[in-house]
């Protein structure tokens, strides 16, 4: 700032008859910057007295100039984002819920209200960290057609005794889908595609080069009219089932006889009536003391005494009985 003295003519002309008068006032001016320069005009009619000074105006390098520019424009850039963001924000808004998104906000009122029930807090977590899960891509894609499906990235579903039932069910069991689609990816078939590989670099076994003039079944077999066919590598092979024989027409022995012996054999021992008996060599002599001996020849006092002896026993068995038991409480009650 520098300080400019200057003499501020103020020159009154007044005409009074032949007098003319004139006034003129000294001021001290601060100019507020460095300057090389001044020009005053006088305003007769105004009456002002006017003072310009020329300043020293400071070179603008380039570099200020592409500050002041990316100044600009980083301001134009917020403002224009911000402009954006507001629009996003209001489409978002204004957008419609979809169908996971109001199943969250309907359990998440219910876990402020305090009256959310376990399989749907459950739920709630589940839906909070949806993925997806791809499958039919890379090593699957030969036996696999590309599809997307929706899973949660909710670790702890164990510990939860819930009933995995409805949409907690699905997302339950799309997360056990993912986990066999990532076995067989990066398991099953890496190994399957390695094997492969490796087959081809060793040479595919030429299993009819192996066998070249050996036949499975006789040259005249195929000549000849007969209708008899060779069953014995199937009715000599334990490998085959009893069943499986019988319906290739093999003769199956149980115990060195055929069914139909067999059948034969129980017809003659037990009839065709329907009714199962059975020998037993203890109830032949039990039966046969009954007949001999028994209640016909045992005297009163024999009577008695074997009533003595089944009454104790009688007894115990009655006592720990259930039902006796809780009619006796009954009783006492």
């Amino acid at each position: 700032m520098t300080t400019k003295t200057i003499v501020l003519a103020v020159l009154l002309s007044v005409a009074l008859s032949t007098i003319t008068f004139a006034n003129a006032e000294t001021a001290t001016v601060e100019v507020p910057f460095e300057s090389h320069g001044q020009s005053c005009n006088f305003d007769e009619i105004a009456v002002e007295y006017h003072c310009v000074w020329q300043g020293i105006v400071d070179p603008v390098t380039a570099q200020e100039i592409e500050e002041l520019v990316n100044s600009i424009n980083d301001r134009i850039f917020d403002e224009q984002i911000a402009e954006l963001n507001a629009d996003a924000l209001e489409e978002i808004a204004n957008e419609p819920l979809t169908k996971d998104e109001k199943t969250i906000q309907k359990f998440e009122l219910q876990l402020e209200q305090g009256v959310i029930r376990t399989p749907d807090a459950v739920l709630l977590q589940m839906l909070r960290d949806l993925d997806e899960c791809q499958q039919g891509l890379d090593n699957s894609s030969a036996i696999q057609q590309e599809r997307t499906f929706v899973i949660s990235q909710y670790q702890h579903l164990g510990v939860h005794n819930v009933q995995v039932v409805g949409q907690l069910g699905e997302l339950s069991l799309a997360i056990q889908e993912c986990k066999a689609q990532h076995v067989l990816e990066n398991q099953i078939l890496t190994v399957a595609y390695k094997h492969f590989a490796d087959a081809d670099k060793a040479g595919n076994y030429d299993h009819y080069k192996a066998f070249e003039g050996i036949s499975a079944i006789p040259f005249e077999k195929f000549t000849s009219t007969s209708d008899q066919i060779d069953l014995s590598a199937i009715c000599d092979n334990h490998q085959f089932s009893k069943q499986h024989k019988e319906q290739a027409g093999c003769v199956v022995l149980y115990d060195g006889k055929t069914m139909d012996q067999v059948k034969r054999e129980n017809e003659l021992r037990f009839g065709t009536d329907g009714v199962v008996g059975y020998q037993s060599e203890s109830l032949d002599k039990y039966f046969d003391f009954l007949t001999n001996y028994g209640n016909r020849i045992a005297t009163e006092q024999d009577k008695q005494l074997q009533a003595d002896i089944a009454e104790p026993i009688a007894r115990e068995m009655i006592e720990n009985n259930l039902f006796y038991q809780n009619k006796v409480k009954q009783n006492g009650n």
